[in-house]
């Protein structure tokens, strides 16, 4: 029974940590009209990167697995775009905080951290365009950090893993 009980607790911590990518959408849009669809073509002279692999290779099973067909950007009536945006945070180190008591008297100290280091990480967004209107239609941006330390297997299961999320709500259902 103990045992149980720890994997449920463990299990519903997991659930708990997932977070959930952010999404957007045009409320008007009709978005049965979408049978097919295709990437948006890359810049003149582009080098394809092993992550772009990845995600092209997870985007069109994950919306294969939704009933929408691969095919020619001039037969497509859905663009795919999608891109891994650069974004930073501050990580600390140093600071501390302490409480002290005495027989007659306390104390509290606190310092600030000493030392900043700059952290960069990878943000995957995926948005989906109407080639009739050229306008955004559907867009999802992971909320989880794709590392640069992540090794090939890891890059590949975070990949699969955030794309899942982000489609899991595609198409939007009607209000």
């Amino acid at each position: 029974m103990y045992r149980f009980f720890i994997i449920a607790c463990v299990a519903s911590l997991t659930v708990a940590c997932t977070v959930k990518p952010a999404t957007d959408y045009n409320v008007d849009q009709d978005f049965s009209q979408y049978q097919d669809f295709a990437f948006s073509p890359m810049p003149e002279g582009a080098v394809v990167s092993i992550d772009a692999q990845r995600i092209e290779r997870e985007l069109t099973s994950q919306l294969q697995m939704k009933h929408l067909q691969a095919v020619t950007i001039e037969q497509a009536d859905l663009l795919v775009d999608y891109r891994v945006d650069t974004a930073t945070e501050l990580e600390s180190y140093g600071g501390s905080f302490s409480v002290g008591v005495g027989r007659k008297h306390g104390a509290i100290g606190m310092s600030s951290p000493d030392r900043y280091k700059e952290r960069k990480y990878g943000k995957l967004v995926v948005e989906f365009l109407d080639p009739k209107t050229t306008s955004i239609v559907w867009r999802s941006i992971s909320q989880s950090q794709l590392r640069e330390t992540m090794g090939p297997e890891s890059r590949a299961k975070f990949i699969s893993e955030q794309i899942a999320l982000m489609l899991a709500n595609y198409p939007p259902s009607a209000q």
